[in-house]
């Protein structure tokens, strides 16, 4: 029997190269699934599945029979119960690095973005708008306040990967950088000379709050009204992580009502967004479609490591990037 890998999806093709795992004799099928049920009669035969937020629950891996790998697609894996794939010998696998420096880019884009107003400058010399003495609008009612980013404080909501490969492009700029992360050791902070504080600090001391934790279903919402009416008024937020930590009714009411200057969002809750979506009717507010993690690097990367990992696991090698790295495989244990 050829090694099978079924990639379970939602509504959407997610890009891959069918013909890499072919040439290694793999049956690759690919499956439209919603629920657990659904997941359970696709996946049962499978030696290896391919997912991106699919609820690959208890109920569902205590049925998977023969597989060896669970590889998510994306950097979040709520959806997966890793606890019980480890006790059934199944390796949890996702694409890891594979566009920390892209990420880390795009935020530091949309801070100097919104550090120097540029999208509502454009916006306003495409209206016909200039600077001049004659037409005083960019000058008396755009351009103030604007603040040098030099001595500026950038606070970091999450120190992962990402944020610390922002570090030194923020330091760059002169930005004085601190951080929010309980579960970075302290000799992280102190090798990258970055402030380690606590949450309530950070949102009244950042005049950018910058937001890059790993998302779990106790983090939902978790910048709300509160959070903004403690930032300073001059502040902006930006989200290049997951949607689901803004509360966007809070986020609109205080960008509409002063609590806070501006906001940059790679991100939404909620992403098949139309033109009635409340935020892209502020002037004050950057959206940028999900687009941090791209540059032809990082998608070539995001297509291979599937295919990598599925690969190594067929000559009996463990996956590289393991969600699960306590686990004992189900192949090691046979030998």
């Amino acid at each position: 029997m050829p090694f099978k890998v079924v990639m379970i999806v939602a509504n959407r093709m997610i890009p891959h190269n069918e013909e890499d795992y072919r040439k290694i004799g793999v049956e690759f099928v690919t499956l439209p699934c919603q629920t657990e049920d659904e997941i359970i009669a696709a996946t049962q035969e499978a030696d290896a599945v391919i997912t991106m937020m699919r609820p690959f629950t208890r109920k569902v891996i205590d049925r998977l029979s023969k597989c060896k790998l669970i590889y998510n697609l994306g950097t979040g894996y709520e959806a997966i119960d890793v606890g019980a794939a480890t006790e059934h010998g199944i390796y949890v696998s996702y694409p890891g690095d594979y566009c920390t420096e892209e990420v880390a880019e795009h935020t530091m884009a949309l801070i100097l973005a919104c550090a120097r107003k540029l999208f509502i400058l454009d916006r306003a010399v495409r209206d016909g708008k200039w600077d001049s003495y004659e037409k005083k609008e960019i000058r008396l009612k755009i351009l103030p306040p604007m603040f040098q980013l030099k001595g500026q404080v950038l606070g970091l909501i999450g120190f992962g990967r990402i944020p610390q490969r922002l570090v030194p492009k923020a330091k760059g700029f002169d930005l004085r950088i601190i951080a929010f992360d309980p579960y970075v050791s302290s000799s992280t902070f102190e090798t990258l000379r970055v402030e380690s504080v606590s949450l309530d600090y950070l949102l009244k001391s950042s005049d950018y709050v910058s937001v890059h934790a790993a998302f779990t279903p106790k983090a939902w919402h978790m910048i709300g009204m509160d959070q903004f009416k403690i930032m300073k008024h001059t502040a902006f937020i930006i989200n290049c992580a997951r949607g689901e930590f803004i509360d966007e009714q809070a986020l609109y009411l205080a960008l509409t009502q002063g609590y806070i200057a501006g906001a940059a969002l790679d991100v939404l809750e909620r992403e098949s967004v139309g033109l009635d979506h409340p935020l892209l009717k502020l002037e004050n507010v950057i959206i940028t479609a999900h687009s941090a993690y791209y540059s032809e690097q990082s998608v070539l990367k995001y297509r291979q490591r599937p295919y990598e990992e599925i690969a190594r696991i067929i000559k009996g090698q463990r996956p590289r990037r393991l969600l699960n790295p306590e686990v004992k495989g189900r192949f090691e244990a046979a030998t």
